[in-house]
């Protein structure tokens, strides 16, 4: 049985007092007993979180209800049998998805939204540049077929991608997508700031996009990266096959897992040779010590953090 309702949300919207609102939504989630982080900042909110349907619920009115602009808050449901947060956070941020690029607002422009229903005749359409707004880690286990990879490792280094790529150029129609849409539509409002007419963006993400198009139809090549500790999911949001290095946070599959450099919590393919000894002793008691807590059904602090910032 599914047990937990994972819920993944984000509204641009203009807080300037947003600091007032970390205690109250804190509580908010707190008193329903909803895990994850939201993140809040001048410019909206940002986050994934996990509970009881009715506990869900409960925080998604409060967020609606009492947080100004959030009244159309939209948001992608997908579910869980085992807990994905062990906490809950709302963190206070400068950006809710860091660009690092002043004067982007979506509120003010934005690119043209596409529904996940529409989103195959756009990128078959050749004269069409697809663009994978993720990181490097995101996109190595699944993306659209036939989409460019920017090959960043944080969203802060799109920008100057954009701008050193000599074939994406301004007489272009560009398409974007990523997890579940906030960055598309930074994404999208930081080009159409740069001079591109023709800019379109997946509604709702790839999210929303597995979980509405018929897997027979879809361009989707693989699964798709989450940032809990379910790692990835597939068609119909269902739980995908990865699992998650401990040690570097990168997704790996069951052939990496049976690597010799694959050391549960220490080391895998892609991290072996980048650890110290040291890191590598802490990481084995750590584990060790998760190891212990599991045995005796507790949970333990090394389990509890998914290493990235929440994202979409």
């Amino acid at each position: 049985m599914e047990k937990y309702v994972v819920a993944a949300l984000y509204q641009f919207t203009s807080l300037p007092d947003f600091e007032n609102h970390q205690k109250p939504l804190q509580k908010a989630c707190d008193d329903n007993h909803v895990m994850g982080t939201l993140l809040l900042a001048a410019e909206g909110i940002n986050g994934t979180i996990a509970g009881s349907r009715t506990g869900i619920d409960a925080v998604l009115t409060y967020i609606k209800t009492q947080i100004p602009g959030c009244d159309t808050l939209d948001h992608k449901e997908s579910f869980a049998v085992e807990k994905p947060f062990y906490r809950m956070k709302v963190r206070l941020k400068r950006e809710i998805v860091t660009m690092g690029v002043e004067g982007i607002d979506p509120n003010e422009i934005v690119g043209d939204y596409i529904e996940p229903e529409d989103w195959n005749e756009i990128i078959s359409d050749p004269d069409v540049i697809l663009i994978d707004t993720r990181n490097d880690y995101e996109v190595s286990i699944g993306t659209f077929k036939g989409a460019i990879d920017p090959e960043t490792q944080t969203f802060r280094e799109f920008p100057d991608w954009v701008r050193k790529n000599p074939d994406i150029t301004k007489d272009k129609k560009i398409a974007m997508f990523c997890t579940g849409g906030i960055r598309c539509e930074k994404a999208s409002a930081f080009m159409k700031k740069e001079g591109f007419d023709t800019v379109y963006h997946l509604k709702g993400g790839i999210l929303k996009y597995l979980e509405n198009m018929p897997e027979e139809s879809s361009l989707w090549d693989g699964e798709c990266f989450v940032f809990d500790q379910r790692v990835s999911v597939g068609h119909g949001l269902a739980l995908g096959d990865y699992d998650m290095c401990h040690a570097c946070r990168h997704p790996i599959d069951e052939k990496e897992k049976a690597s010799s450099y694959f050391i549960a919590g220490v080391s895998c393919p892609k991290c072996y040779d980048n650890q110290s000894p040291t890191q590598k002793k802490r990481f084995a008691e750590r584990q060790k010590q998760i190891d212990i807590a599991r045995v005796r059904g507790e949970e333990h602090l090394g389990q509890k953090k998914t290493g990235r910032q929440k994202a979409g």
